[in-house]
């Protein structure tokens, strides 16, 4: 029974020798960065291929049509701004262009008008010095504040 123990005995050690060698093997660096020693290599079927490859394709495929859509969407973004920019100063320039023609307009009117005063003012004082209304026609130039017929008719006074 001595010679069974000790068999025994030795087949422990040796089992333990196997253990503790394979788990410092696992507990290393090189096994702790490369998880590929742990995996057991899988046979892939011809069918398992294809399919993983068409897998694969697909996905690329999909990459690219999203990435297609995603310049599509980036170009339609620019051409809607610029369209909205020209829109925008066109806008602008007609607005500035109604403005200049309504200053242009409203200073025309304003010159007419004033023109159409004087000519009335200058019908009334030559009307007045024909019917030789001299006090209403000093008024007239009073009123106008014309310095050189005043100091005209100041010297024939």
């Amino acid at each position: 029974s001595s010679g069974i123990n000790a068999e025994y005995g030795d087949f422990q050690k040796q089992v333990r020798r196997e253990v503790l060698s394979c788990m410092q093997r696992d507990t290393t660096l090189e096994t702790a960065f490369n998880s590929k020693l742990y995996k057991r290599t899988k046979k892939q079927s011809l069918r398992e291929v294809r399919i993983t490859e068409k897998l694969e394709r697909q996905q690329k495929e999909e990459q690219k049509r999203k990435k297609r859509q995603k310049h599509q969407e980036f170009l339609n973004a620019v051409m809607q701004h610029s369209k909205e920019f020209r829109d925008h100063h066109r806008h602008v320039v007609q607005k500035t262009q109604k403005l200049a023609k309504a200053v242009r307009i409203y200073h025309e009117n304003a010159e007419r008008e004033e023109k159409k005063e004087r000519e009335r003012i200058e019908k009334e004082r030559l009307k007045r010095l024909m019917n030789e209304d001299e006090e209403g026609y000093r008024k007239l130039i009073d009123e106008k504040k014309d310095k050189r017929l005043a100091h005209l008719l100041a010297q024939t006074d």
